[in-house]
């Protein structure tokens, strides 16, 4: 049975395909054509989205009356037609972005892409392809390349390194502040590990922060640890964390600051707030002279009347050995007091260096009733200790906190001798322990605190005495605020006033 050839499309049929053609190429958000391989590409064939495309009618385009180079971009044309005649001559499709020219004077990006179909008789390539409007795109990618680098900008004139890490902590992005701070160019540090920016004996506190970043659990926003740079320096510096959010990856970005300039300003702050308090304390001891030269008589007085009857005993025919003992007993207990009087003053106008240590508290108040005594003994009062029992030590600088105590013990005594108080009138240091901190006051019974200098009651140089410095209460705050506290101050009800402040004590548990 022979095999039935197919036969050919009737009439209809074909007209039907072409109306189906003709809806698909009407349908498409661009233009199909057919054209020469010539100059301007002569075209053929345009389908109805020409007009949208370039504002000229499908009859202009095809008829010649107009080329599609002439509306090419003056400026990219020559790149336009290099890149078609070269894919043309190497029989490859070829792809490409350019700027056309309306009809009205606006310029549009185009996206083509096309091929050889097939050759003339004289050898000219025939061209399909497709052109459509891709400006809105290109808006948008501008606009997306103009805010990266406005935001890469900022970030290369921030302050602070910005350094962008993945989540395995591999460097991606180094800002200028960071190159400066490490000595590192991106292409140098790109890939390695951000632990390489930090000390050696830093790494397990930076792993540990790492890992808390990286799984969302961290407590504290930022952390303070040792930076390493190119150059083999260690420095201190403040670094923290943040997640860039990327639904796809997850990168952070590391903000750090230097801190060696700020950690300079405050050793020099330390330094002259030392040197300060050295001058109060100078000033302090040279208000308290002649009280000094009057405690210290007494005992070398009685050095010497304990010498000379030891002497009288010894020149007797049957020596009193009892009575010699007690004489040379008393005369080492005399000899010892005045050395430890000398020894406090000694330490209280020493300059040294701010550092503290572990104190007993209750020994230390009493050193500071002890040194206060000279100068009430000459006023005629007396220093009460009201403290609680079984206090907790404390961890500060114990020079300085006595210079504090001292201090408002003489101001209290001051303004209490101001008001004519009577003879053994008493001036309190209290102590008692509250939660996690020691409160230490002292209570005076003097003429209490002037409206008017309570708002200048801690300014330098700011005194109600006529020989005083004004440094005494400044110099006293910078001190406790330095310790973690604060001074402050209260009026007594029956007068006077209560200066405090606060230690935190030390868990013995």
């Amino acid at each position: 049975m022979a095999k039935s050839m197919p036969t050919p499309k009737s009439m209809s049929e074909s007209k039907g395909d072409d109306e189906r053609l003709e809806t698909l190429l009407q349908n498409l958000p661009g233009m199909a054509y057919r054209c020469l391989n010539l100059k301007h590409w002569p075209m053929d064939f345009v389908s109805d989205g020409c007009f949208d495309l370039c504002g000229y009618h499908r009859q202009e385009i095809e008829s010649n009356e107009v080329l599609w180079g002439d509306f090419t971009h003056p400026e990219m044309i020559e790149e336009v037609d290099r890149k078609v005649r070269s894919a043309a001559e190497k029989g490859q499709p070829f792809e490409i972005e350019y700027r056309i020219i309306t009809r009205s004077g606006e310029e549009k990006w185009v996206w083509e892409r096309g091929r050889v179909i097939d050759h003339r008789d004289d050898g000219v390539a025939i061209l399909e392809g497709f052109i459509t409007d891709i400006t809105d795109r290109k808006l948008t990618e501008y606009a997306l390349m103009r805010a990266e680098a406005y935001a890469q900008a900022i970030v290369d004139s921030a302050v602070e390194a910005v350094i962008t890490i993945d989540n395995e902590g591999s460097i991606e992005a180094f800002n200028k502040a960071a190159s400066a701070m490490f000595g590192y160019q991106i292409s140098e540090i790109r890939g390695r590990h951000c632990r390489s920016l930090v000390a050696v004996n830093y790494y397990r506190d930076f792993e540990q922060y790492f890992q808390q970043s990286i799984n969302k659990t961290q407590r504290s926003k930022s952390i303070e640890i040792h930076g390493h740079d190119k150059a083999n320096r260690e420095f201190p510096m403040v670094l923290s964390m943040h997640e860039i959010h990327d639904e796809q990856v997850q990168n952070l970005v590391l903000l750090i600051r230097d801190l060696t300039d700020q950690r300079t300003a405050e050793k020099e702050v330390r330094v002259q707030r030392d040197m300060l308090a050295h001058v109060d304390r100078l000033n302090t001891q040279g208000e308290m002279a002649a009280g000094i030269a009057h405690e210290i008589n007494q005992p070398l007085t009685a050095i010497s009347m304990y010498a000379q009857s030891g002497l009288r005993f010894l020149q007797r025919d049957e020596p009193q050995i009892k009575r010699l003992e007690e004489a040379l007993e008393k005369l080492s207990q005399q000899a010892h007091r005045a050395g430890a009087m000398i020894e406090r003053m000694q330490e209280m106008t020493h300059q040294h260096e701010s550092y503290q240590e572990t104190v007993d508290t209750r020994r230390l108040l009493h050193e500071c009733r002890d040194l206060g005594e000279i100068e009430a003994q000459i006023r005629k009062f007396t220093i009460v200790l009201c403290l609680d029992d079984n206090l907790p030590q404390v961890k500060c600088d114990p020079i300085q906190i006595q210079q504090v105590v001292l201090n408002l013990l003489r101001n209290g005594m001051e303004s209490m001798q101001e008001i004519r108080c009577g003879t053994d009138s008493k001036i309190v240091i209290q102590a008692r322990l509250e939660s996690t901190h020691i409160k230490i006051a002292i209570v005076d019974s003097g003429k209490g605190i002037s409206r008017k200098l309570e708002k200048q009651l801690y300014q330098p140089f700011t005194s109600s005495k006529k020989s005083g410095m004004g440094l005494g209460l400044s110099i006293s705050r910078s001190i406790i605020n330095a310790h973690g506290g604060q001074l402050e101050f209260t009026s007594n009800k029956n007068g006077g006033a209560t200066f405090f402040f606060s230690l935190e004590a030390i868990d013995e548990s």
